[in-house]
């Protein structure tokens, strides 16, 4: 299933994407009149007037995919070209990205390979649409790209070993790790580098687990329509059961938390001219069977 966040008159919906086109899942909820009681036994309700959100979704697992199955059928579409995306989470309790995490791009930077998954956060204030402009900020300086597979939690999770860590998986999206790397190199602490405001594209969709294959999928980055990064997730360093596994012996991972799972070469901090992302740059990351995250720099 193929999903996504848009807002209709302001406010967030949650949608589908079918062959036709986008199906508005809370409109359709409310022709039909068909409330949602999850069984699984978490409390979550959602009616024709409270709206179901991704996070929800994600929290549900089978029963909300079922119910949405169920609710959008015959349901009228909408055009996705008129649609305003918004983030495909808006209140993720965490965002996690893991640095230097492909071979390739380890030895365009320090040339040494991580013992570990190196861990890093950004804050909600950082997620952004597809389609939304990136304000550069004066402060930050140096602007870069890092195009990346992020994986959406589906089920809490702690201590979990690498072997059962596709069972907490919801599904996956495409994000862009935007960089202040002046900043992120003053010290040895990246936040202030890593989660300026909007630094943190997702979407435009989530794929649910079942339909992509995220241990060997195709991931490609154009600058103003030219390749600058192209590789697949079957090279990084720590796959993604690799990362879950052990995350999760720190921190509990709960349903609809995001984890960026690192970049390939060619990053503009890699290259020997540095010409920094500017004003009115595209950025189109394309990732085989999700689709294509667009932004402008602005």
């Amino acid at each position: 299933m193929v999903l996504l966040n848009f807002l209709v008159d302001g406010k967030l919906t949650v949608g589908i994407k079918t062959d036709a086109g986008i199906i508005d899942i809370n409109a359709a909820a409310k022709v039909k009149n068909l409330a949602f009681d999850c069984p699984c036994g978490c409390g979550t309700k959602f009616g024709t007037v409270d709206p179901l959100t991704m996070e929800a979704i994600c929290w549900c697992g089978k029963y909300a995919l079922n119910y949405i199955a169920e609710v959008t059928e015959g349901a009228p579409v909408l055009v996705e070209e008129e649609l305003t995306f918004a983030p495909v989470v808006t209140q993720p309790e965490k965002i996690l990205c893991v640095g230097v995490n492909y071979l390739d791009h380890a030895m365009e930077g320090s040339g040494k390979l991580p013992d570990f998954p190196v861990l890093f956060n950004k804050f909600n204030t950082a997620l952004a649409a597809h389609n939304e402009v990136i304000p550069i900020m004066e402060a930050a300086g140096n602007i870069d790209y890092e195009a990346e597979l992020v994986v959406v939690m589906g089920k809490t999770c702690f201590n979990v070993s690498k072997e059962e860590v596709d069972d907490y998986i919801f599904g996956y999206t495409i994000g862009n790790d935007i960089s202040a790397r002046e900043q992120q190199r003053r010290v040895s602490q990246w936040l202030t580098g890593k989660s300026p405001d909007k630094f943190g594209p997702v979407g435009p969709y989530i794929v649910t687990k079942d339909e992509v294959d995220g241990g060997n999928i195709d991931v490609t980055l154009y600058r103003n329509g030219e390749v600058k990064q192209h590789s697949n997730t079957d090279k990084l360093i720590f796959d993604i059961g690799d990362i879950i596994s052990y995350t999760s012996k720190f921190i509990t991972l709960k349903p609809g938390d995001i984890i960026f799972t690192g970049t390939m070469a060619g990053v503009i901090g890699g290259t020997a001219d540095k010409n920094w992302l500017k004003a009115g740059d595209e950025i189109v990351i394309e990732i085989e069977g999700i689709g294509k995250l667009r932004n402008v720099i602005g």
